[in-house]
């Protein structure tokens, strides 16, 4: 009977003792299976990284109209006239005869009226970074406006009386001279826009840019003048541009936007060269005030993350 009795203390012994010893190894095997010894302490889990549909920054490309101003235009012009009959000039009677010293040049100014420019199409593209909705944006962006007739009308040209021909003999007759030439402008501006907040998927903006225009003006040519046959060289010219701007944003995804706008640009100036075809030197034909009023449509296109470097959000424990 008393073996008995100790049997079945031992036996409730080891059953208390297993009782106690099994959670503590449990523990130690990796702490109901979140993979660590609760001896070791606290683990931090794994980060979660939230990122954004698309980040500030974009490439965009636009294309458009470009409605040119009449431009201001001058060209001087010095007529040869006859100023009478002096004689040979050795204090002698009027003899008939025109001679050189009887020749005198006349400036008539160096005004172009009716100075036009066409209009032309225009294509752009560049990238830019902003700060939302209603922040700045600043771009960069190089353009083209195609192939520009300018027309104009400078003062008449009269090369005067030759020397040697009978007085009465000269009688000036007075033409057109209609003047012509082309431009071709490629442009790199400095944009900076102020987006004024979001009204469901539109977003309206104001903006201001500064820039350079690279103006290629072909020969400049007259027509209706048999006295100016000659072609006059064309030239290549860097001009100061400036612009405003306004438009709208309208949202097509999470990165595209369409953009349409409007713009007001200054590009400058333009010359020609000063040599014509047949070797002579000319002044130059001055084009200024090349203006134009733009309407364009576009894509911008923003890539990256829109918090990519911001602090990582960890998950909560549970």
């Amino acid at each position: 009977m008393t073996r008995v009795i100790k049997a079945g203390i031992a036996t409730a012994a080891l059953t208390i003792a297993a009782g106690f010893a099994l959670p503590a190894t449990a523990a130690d095997l990796g702490g109901y299976g979140r993979g660590g010894s609760v001896k070791d302490g606290y683990v931090a889990p794994m980060p979660e990284v939230h990122r954004g549909a698309a980040g500030p920054c974009y490439v965009r490309a636009d294309i458009g109209y470009s409605l040119s101003g009449d431009p201001d235009a001058k060209w001087p012009v010095n007529n040869r006239v006859f100023t009478g009959d002096t004689g040979d000039g050795a204090g002698g009677p009027p003899d008939g005869i025109i001679n050189a010293d009887e020749i005198a040049t006349t400036p008539l100014g160096d005004a172009v009226t009716n100075a036009s420019i066409e209009n032309t199409w225009l294509a752009e593209g560049g990238i830019g970074c902003g700060s939302g909705s209603r922040g700045f944006r600043v771009e960069a962006v190089l353009g083209y406006r195609g192939d520009r007739k300018f027309d104009g009308e400078p003062q008449f040209y009269d090369p005067g009386p030759t020397p040697g021909t009978p007085v009465p003999g000269y009688v000036p007759e007075i033409y057109d001279d209609p003047m012509h030439t082309s431009l071709r402008t490629y442009t790199m501006m400095l944009n900076v826009y102020k987006d004024l907040g979001s009204f469901g998927n539109f977003t309206p903006y104001v903006g201001a840019g500064i820039g350079a225009a690279y103006h290629m003006m072909s020969e400049v040519y007259f027509t209706e003048n048999p006295a100016l046959t000659n072609r006059i060289e064309g030239n290549n010219d860097l001009s100061f541009a400036w612009a405003l701007m306004a438009g709208v944003g309208y949202q097509v995804s999470d990165r595209a936007i369409l953009d349409f706008g409007y713009r007001y640009i200054d590009l400058g100036k333009a010359t020609s060269g000063r040599v014509d075809n047949a070797g002579f030197v000319n002044p130059r034909v001055n084009i200024d005030d090349i203006t134009a009023h733009e309407f364009k449509v576009g894509l911008r296109y923003h890539f990256g993350q829109s918090d990519c470097c911001g602090a990582p959000a960890y998950a909560q424990m549970k």
